[in-house]
Formats: C-alpha cells, structure tokens, sequence
C-alpha cells in the first residue's frame, strides 16, 4: 500500500480513536455507566487496528519519510492528543473502580453487622448473647383510672 494512503487511513483511525476516548472520558466523568458499556467492544477493536496501524508505519521510517510534512504532521498531533485522552482515561477508570470497590466494602460491612452472631463463651459459660424473654418483648400500658 503506498505511505500516503497508508498516513492517510491511521488518520482517519486515529480521529475515531480520539473521538471514543473523549466520550468514554465524558462518560466517566458524568457517571454515564450505560454509554461506557456501548464503547468498550468498539474500543477494544479500534485500539488494536490503531496499535497495528502504528507498528507497521513505524517500522518502516523509509516509507514515512515518503509522505507530505503536513500529513506526517497532522498524524503525529492527532498521536499526541490520543496519548493524553489514554492517560486521563487510565485516570478517571482508576477512579471509578476505587469508587466501586469501597462501595462494595460499604456494603458488605453492613451485611455482615447485621447478621446475628453467636457471641464468644466467657469464663462462666454464658455466651455472651443476651437472651430475651417473651415477656420483655411484649409491650405493656398501665390503667391508672381505677
């Protein structure tokens, strides 16, 4: 495939890359959880053409040496700006599963306090659990008009 068409397809991979990264960031960022699951197969897929795409320009420096400066420019704005939406993106992941994993924590703490537990012995056998009669579970009122 001749450089400039091969510059010139990255180009286009690279704006959609851009594209998605900046909505799943803005996902992230506004709790759009629903939007973030609509991306990730999309992304998962553009990011490894994008990664082939890049190895196989890169190794052939010839060849890009063939292409327009402003064409080699463009690609490697558009490259610059794709590795800053992955580092705010790597960020604001980290963030969310931080968020999520204490809430889950949260969450399993109050399960576990309020399961009854059987108490330990203490030295005179007793458990440690106080037992409740029938009778002081029941509520009673007094008639004092007599």
């Amino acid at each position: 495939m001749d450089p400039t068409n091969r510059v010139n397809d990255l180009i286009v991979i690279t704006n959609r890359l851009v594209n998605l990264l900046e909505r799943e960031n803005d996902a992230l960022t506004n709790r759009k959880y629903s939007e973030i699951n609509e991306i990730l197969d999309e992304k998962v897929t553009l990011g490894r053409v994008y990664e082939s795409r890049i190895m196989g320009l890169s190794g052939d420096a010839a060849a890009l040496e063939q292409v327009d400066k402003d064409l080699r420019d463009q690609l490697r704005g558009l490259g610059e700006k794709v590795n800053e939406l992955i580092e705010a993106n790597s960020v604001l992941l980290k963030i969310g599963i931080e968020a999520n994993r204490r809430v889950v924590n949260l969450i399993a703490e109050a399960v576990k306090a309020s399961v009854p537990n059987t108490g330990t012995y203490a030295a005179n056998g007793a458990n440690g659990v106080e037992q409740q009669s029938a009778s002081q579970n029941v509520a009673i009122s007094i008639d004092h008009s007599l």
